[in-house]
């Protein structure tokens, strides 16, 4: 019997432990006080001290621990130290076995420079921070050898207005949130909190809900319903592309950076981040809003929830190439299948979003290690990946579809990479690739692969073996391809 109590206790002394809990406190002045969040832990033993983690530099942007303000008469007996190259506050207080404090997340910049959109942003109508630059973690939670700590979190929203929208990564228009053995930095940590006078839509694909969160006036055609919609479509055609409808929760937030009414600012700035649960996109709004901008972004960033999300990466930059050169290609692919595309704009778009884009880019030769090394530093090193990437799709989909003589393609290969990583809980590795492709061309392609995206030699796409129907030609020494309406029909493996 006493056998069977200490089973059963165990839990809950542990989940008592692993617990954190925070209080996120309304208040009409919260974009000058900053956001009020008291912290409650319970740390393994009595100490005078406590480490805690604040990550001062995310996503491109540092020294975030400006957005972090302590004030002594909100914590009486406590005494605080920031330490921003270990991404520490060190938090003294007394010797207990509990501990609780009040920290305030404030946004540290004015106005609304796009270089700042990833920092905290906290005003008078809405916030959005992410979860990384929102939560302090005790350091004892996780343990340096674990590759995704797990801990459980407890996040009260406390003296908000009714019609006070809180929505994020987790949950929507809960005050309560509970998230148990929550991984710190897949989920907790790689999430987006957003809150005020966002708008919520929701519909449901095979039962599972997915959720649209958009605030402010957009330009053009960006009307709730019209996005909703293409958010609809970009969901359907992807999961039953992958045939997988397991999340159980997902959600899509728009919120505008800019927003100019005439013509001030040309052009569109459009950034689109996939995080837990849930796609973010920060976007200008004024009169050069572009449809076809915010639904390429839908199919391409929802893409990697899959490839670059289930498909985890072992090596992040170096299998860029993959992880965005392959989203890339299937975002182009799916909206084809899907009709949102007809060949001819497939075609028009490959052509000119990638290999003009990407003849034209003077560092598109550059060896792999280099968008390693400088893929934050340099916009046409970032783009080398996206696009040299989605070029070794078409050739690879091509010589596979070849190969088996049209009873195969890449979709094949994909699907089986996901089931692989899924059930052997697998990460995506070069080797793993190349193992994988062999099986399906029934030849070793390491000597193409090592040249073509490793070296980053261009591969002549004027003497490739293509399905046909698919041609290329040359204009202004840039490489174009033709498909022919018969081709979909073969490319799509249509019946």
């Amino acid at each position: 019997m006493n056998k069977l109590f200490f089973l059963f206790l165990l839990p809950l002394i542990s989940f008592a432990q692993e617990t954190v809990n925070y209080r996120v406190i309304y208040s009409e002045n919260m974009a000058m006080e900053g956001m009020r969040i008291e912290l409650t832990y319970t740390p393994k033993k009595a100490t005078d001290s406590t480490y805690f983690h604040y990550s001062n530099n995310v996503w491109g942007q540092d020294s975030l621990m400006n957005c972090v303000q302590i004030i002594n008469t909100e914590n009486p007996g406590y005494t605080f130290k920031f330490v921003p190259d270990s991404n520490r506050i060190v938090v003294y207080h007394p010797k207990s076995n509990k501990i609780s404090f009040v920290y305030r997340i404030k946004q540290d910049y004015a106005g609304d420079p796009l270089e700042k959109i990833y920092r905290p942003r906290i005003r008078k109508e809405h916030f959005h921070v992410l979860g990384e630059n929102m939560f302090t973690v005790p350091e004892e939670v996780f343990n340096s050898k674990a590759e995704n700590h797990e801990l459980n979190v407890l996040i009260d929203w406390i003296d908000f207005p009714e019609n006070y929208v809180i929505h994020n990564t987790f949950d929507s228009q809960k005050k309560h949130q509970k998230l148990t053995k929550i991984k710190l930095w897949g989920e907790f940590y790689h999430s987006v909190f957003v809150g005020g006078d966002y708008r919520i839509h929701q519909f449901t694909y095979e039962k599972k809900p997915v959720y649209f969160a958009v605030r402010a006036d957009w330009f053009n055609d960006y009307q709730d319903d019209k996005l909703l919609a293409a958010l609809q479509k970009t969901v359907q055609s992807q999961r039953t592309f992958w045939n997988d409808n397991s999340a159980p929760y997902f959600t899509v937030i728009l919120t505008p950076t800019q927003t100019t009414t005439d013509s001030s600012f040309t052009g569109q700035s459009t950034t689109g981040s996939g995080v837990h649960n849930a796609f973010d996109i920060l976007s200008t709004n004024n009169p050069f809003n572009n449809w076809n901008v915010i639904n390429y972004i839908f199919n391409h960033e929802l893409m990697h929830n899959w490839i670059g999300g289930k498909i985890g990466m072992k090596h992040e930059e170096l299998n860029y190439w993959f992880s965005e050169g392959f989203t890339d290609y299937y975002t182009y692919k799916n909206r084809l299948r899907s009709g949102d595309l007809s060949l001819e704009d497939w075609q028009d778009d490959f052509n000119k979003n990638v290999l003009e884009a990407h003849w034209k880019n003077p560092e598109r030769n550059e060896p792999n290690y280099r968008i390693k090394d400088d893929f934050w530093k340099s916009r046409d090193v970032e783009k080398i990946p996206y696009r040299r990437g989605a070029i070794f799709a078409l050739w690879l989909d091509n010589q596979i579809l070849l190969k088996s003589n049209y009873t195969l393609s890449l979709d094949d290969l994909m699907k089986e990479l996901l089931g692989i990583c899924v059930r052997e809980n697998k990460r995506f590795t070069d080797e793993l690739f190349l193992e994988l492709a062999q099986k399906y061309l029934r030849e070793d392609i390491s000597y193409f692969f090592q040249k073509h995206i490793i070296n980053g030699v261009a591969i002549d796409l004027r003497t490739v073996d293509l399905i046909p129907g698919f041609s290329f030609e040359t204009r202004n020494e840039i490489p174009q391809l033709l498909a022919t309406p018969e081709s979909k029909q073969t490319y799509l493996q249509l019946k």
